[in-house]
């Protein structure tokens, strides 16, 4: 068992964003069964979306890189609380303003405060954080990297609304700069630091050429990939080309890491939990999808499709953010507790997320024989997407609670 207790109260209030966001989605699912006349559902979908990202992965991001990487006596000082509260106070923000206005002054205002709130948090995490381990410090500094770049697209997105309007294809391609790196870049890497670290506790080898390998592989594929936007918006052969080298990039990094990266590693019961198995291998197979995903972009008419078939955006987000990304984060969160737990929550969100994800792909693929819609496809939606929000909140008992013989031995207050 780690050696650490993480401050219980932002585990808390993440998940909770998350619950939220995951009740947001049920009712966009829902409004194609049921007539909703008082919603807005553009509005409520970019509340989600932010909730979703800022508000959950980006808090329990924070969270935990500042309890694993940050010294003692450095954690017990008041200014990552009130950073934390701070960024909380932009993400209730964003929570309310969206669904009220969408993209409006209060909602724009609420998001430039929360990106002010993350570069402090780079200034000084970067300054505060202490480990020996290269490979870590290598993911974690390329993670905040990613995350300042990010925040260009967002900045640029108030010039673009203001000069060219939303109808611009500019305006588009901000958005997806933003989130491109936000998904490929900062969340993919900051997760894998978080992995690579508490791996490497429990046996785990990566030999440096290998690493080295890797990590430029996927760098390199993180930033050529961003061409597929520059395709859709400003159709080029060229942009097409290089979003196919950034694809097989990130196919060679996967295999790399899979067939050379690992040696003499196994899951031993007595280091860890049935649960952490089960969200380790979740989380793994998830980003190998998301990689076979990709992949198929190589093909030109996979690639038109894969902007024009809402379903398969969807699904492909969905499969980084709940299937990768928290799948990961959730195995981070396990690993810290004891055995007193009862897994049921954890089966019911993979369950919610197996089941929408194969409907929307499946669906996807109808759409695209021309096959038209499947039976009952709204209502079977929405009640495997009920299955989200009940699976985080009994993730809730699970996770934010303190393990007794932890608390004995050190509480952070």
């Amino acid at each position: 068992m780690e050696n650490y207790i993480l401050k219980s109260t932002w585990v808390s209030i993440s998940l909770i964003n998350f619950f939220i966001a995951a009740l947001m989605g049920l009712l966009l699912r829902s409004a194609f069964v049921w007539e909703f006349n008082w919603l807005e559902y553009r509005n409520m979908l970019h509340a989600h979306s932010h909730l979703a990202m800022l508000g959950w992965v980006y808090l329990i991001l924070f969270s935990l890189l500042i309890d694993y990487f940050v010294p003692e006596e450095k954690k017990q000082k008041p200014f990552y609380n009130r950073l934390f509260w701070g960024t909380q106070f932009a993400v209730f923000g964003m929570m309310v303003s969206f669904p009220i206005q969408g993209y409006g002054l209060f909602s724009i205002s609420f998001s430039c405060l929360h990106i002010l709130a993350s570069y402090l948090f780079v200034f000084r995490f970067w300054k505060d954080m202490t480990l020996s381990d290269p490979q870590v410090k290598l993911l974690i500094k390329s993670s905040l990297v990613f995350l300042l770049i990010s925040t260009l697209g967002l900045w640029a997105l108030g010039l673009v609304m203001v000069s060219l309007g939303k109808i611009s294809p500019l305006y588009q391609v901000t958005i997806q700069f933003f989130l491109h790196f936000q998904f490929n870049g900062w969340f993919t890497l900051g997760v894998f630091a978080l992995v690579l670290n508490s791996l490497k506790k429990h046996g785990f080898e990566l030999r440096s050429k290998i690493f080295n390998r890797v990590f430029r592989l996927l760098l390199a594929g993180i930033l050529l990939t961003f061409a597929h936007v520059l395709d859709w918006a400003y159709p080029n052969r060229i942009f097409y080309i290089i979003n196919g080298i950034g694809v097989i990039f990130q196919l060679m990094a996967f295999v790399f890491l899979l067939g050379k990266g690992v040696r003499k590693y196994s899951l031993e019961k007595s280091n860890f939990l049935e649960l952490p198995n089960l969200l380790l291998v979740f989380g793994l197979v998830s980003w190998a999808f998301k990689i076979i995903v990709q992949a198929f972009l190589i093909f030109p008419a996979v690639s038109e499709i894969s902007t024009l078939i809402r379903n398969f955006m969807i699904g492909y987000i969905h499969l980084t953010m709940l299937g990768f990304v928290t799948g990961l984060i959730f195995w981070c969160l396990a690993i810290k507790k004891d055995r007193n737990y009862q897994p049921s929550g954890i089966y019911l969100f993979i369950i919610g997320f197996l089941g929408t994800e194969l409907i929307l792909f499946v669906q996807g693929g109808f759409y695209w024989m021309g096959w038209g819609m499947l039976p009952f496809y709204h209502e079977a939606l929405v009640g495997f997407s009920l299955l989200l929000p009940l699976g985080i909140i009994k993730a809730w008992f699970i996770f934010s609670r303190k393990n007794p013989a932890m608390v004995a031995n050190h509480i952070i207050s």
